[in-house]
Parts: structure tokens; sequence; C-alpha cells
């Protein structure tokens, strides 16, 4: 009897110590449940994130094989998500690009840090080809260890196209900058060709007209002729040493735009003529002769230079 109402005793004495750890464990369960129900939001927010980037989100194991993606994953490469899971990166990343892919995620997994895939080349689920770049990373468990990898993946196909046509149009555009050289180095040379030819005519016909209409002149001229025929044979003789002459041709072709009497001062002045010699002979003052000449020095470019005008008419002979 006496250790049946000890007991009672002794149980109605720990009860508020059993009360006060009920409650206990009912404030860590409810916050249990509380960090559960946090946990469960946070992750379905992150699934919710990760399925609606238009990045590929994807997990690796250590071997390579596909633990984890977001829906873009899927959408990239044309498998579904049941046939996605546990594929290894070999089975869809080209042949080419393999075993770079491979030395970066070696270099990853021993240094720890994160790296750049660019432009490496994937095959779809129906053959099809794309280009992609990768930031990946190191996926550690709680104790530190290496247990996979993470990557975010884009699509660079239309920028890989653009700078592939870009790159083509240069080449083209280097291959017609070639061509147009050539043609430029061509018609430069067919233009000194054309121009050695002028002046080979040029010299043919002051060589015949020296040489074979010059001597009739000359004979015509000793002939009995009345005072108009002197008058004609003077001026054809005169006409045909004007247009033959080089140093008016010359005036002519520089385009200095002189008029008759300019050039016929200008010629007089290149014969060493004086004013007053040029003045007589063409029946005008000593200012009329020096008016023209210095429309003359004007006209070619002379007004502000310290040279003879002899001299340089001279150089056009």
């Amino acid at each position: 009897m006496e250790e049946e109402g000890k007991s009672k005793d002794e149980a109605v004495r720990e009860l508020p110590e059993l009360r006060l750890r009920i409650k206990e464990l009912d404030a860590l369960q409810h916050e249990h449940l509380r960090v559960k129900k946090a946990l469960n939001a946070s992750g379905e927010r992150y699934r919710t994130i990760l399925e609606s980037i238009e990045e590929a989100y994807l997990e690796l194991d250590l071997q390579g094989n596909l633990t984890f993606f977001n829906k873009a994953v899927s959408q990239m490469l044309g498998y579904t998500p049941d046939e996605l899971m546990g594929m290894n990166y070999r089975r869809y990343v080209s042949p080419e690009a393999t075993r770079r892919i491979y030395k970066i995620f070696n270099a990853i997994y021993r240094t720890g840090k994160s790296a750049e895939i660019f432009d490496y080349q994937i095959i779809k689920k129906d053959g099809g080809r794309m280009f992609r770049e990768m930031s990946a990373s190191l996926i550690k468990d709680q104790a530190g260890n290496p247990i996979g990898f993470r990557g975010l993946a884009r699509d660079v196909t239309k920028r890989k196209l653009a700078e592939e046509a870009l790159r083509k149009k240069d080449r083209e555009l280097e291959i017609k900058s070639g061509s147009l050289a050539e043609s430029n180095a061509a018609l430069k040379v067919l233009l000194k060709q054309r121009e050695e030819d002028k002046m080979e005519l040029e010299r043919n016909i002051l060589s015949n007209v020296g040489e074979i209409i010059m001597p009739y002149i000359e004979e015509l001229k000793k002939s009995r002729l009345s005072p108009d025929q002197i008058i004609c044979v003077n001026t054809i003789e005169s006409n045909l040493k004007n247009i033959t002459s080089p140093f008016l041709r010359n005036l002519t072709l520089n385009c200095f735009n002189l008029t008759p009497k300019e050039f016929h001062v200008a010629n007089l002045v290149k014969e060493g003529r004086t004013t007053k010699e040029m003045a007589e002979f063409l029946n005008v003052s000593t200012g009329a002769i020096d008016f023209h000449r210095n429309r003359i020095r004007k006209k070619l470019g002379m007004n502000c230079k310290k040279i003879n005008l002899r001299s340089f008419l001279m150089t056009l002979s």
C-alpha cells in the first residue's frame, strides 16, 4: 500500500514537468511543420523560376549523367523529360566538342572554380544541330565533397550563324577587293598604253606634217602665186604650225583657258620678245601687253610665285 501511494505521489509531482515536456514537443512539431512548409514553398518558388527562364538549367553527376533539369533543356534538345533523365551529356554533345567539355569539367572538379564553355555544338533528337554556351560550376555535399556539376546554358545559334555569315561576307569582300585591285592595275596599264599610243600618234602627225606637207608648202611659196594665193599659203602654213606646236598643244591640254590673244602673247613671251616688240608686232600699247601678261600669270597660277614667265612657258614646249 505504501509503495502504491508513493508512486501516485511521484506521478503527481512529475505531472507539471510532463505537461511542460509535451508542450515543448508540440512546439517543436509545430516549428518542424512550419519549416517544412517554408521549405516546400521555397522549393516550389525555385522550381517555378527554373521552369520560367529561357536558359537551360541542368545538373549532372560526376559521370556526366543528367540528374536534374528544367523544361528549357527538354525543349532545347527535343527529348521528353523521361528520356533525358539519366542521359549522359556525350549523347547530345557533338563528338568534336566532347573532349573539350570533358577537360573543362575535369578542371572544375580539380580546382572548384566555375568556368565558361563557349560555342559548343549539340545534336538534337531530330538530328538538328545548334550552338550553346554554358556557365558551369561544381556541386558539393554538406561535407564539402564534390558530387556533380550544375550548368546554365544559352542558345547562341542565331549569333553563331550571323557571325559565320559576316565572316563569309568579309571573305567575299576580300576576294572582290582583290579582283578590283587587279582590275584597277590592268586599267592603269591600259590607260598608260593609251597615253603612250596617243603620244606616238601625235609624234607621227608632227613628223608627217613636217616631212610630207611642209616641203610642198615651201615649194608653193617659191612658185608664182597671186597675192591672194600667197595669203592662203601663208595662212595654211601658220595654222599647221599652230596645230602641231607642242607648246600650244600643252597649253590647251592643261586647261589654262587662255584666249586667242593670250595664246599669241604667251608664244611671243616664250620666243623672248620684249614688251615693246610685242606691242609693235601686235599693234597695241605696252599697257595692253602688260595686262595680257598678268592675265596669263593668273591663269597659270603664278601670281604669288617668284617664277619667270618665259622660263615656265619654256617647260611646256
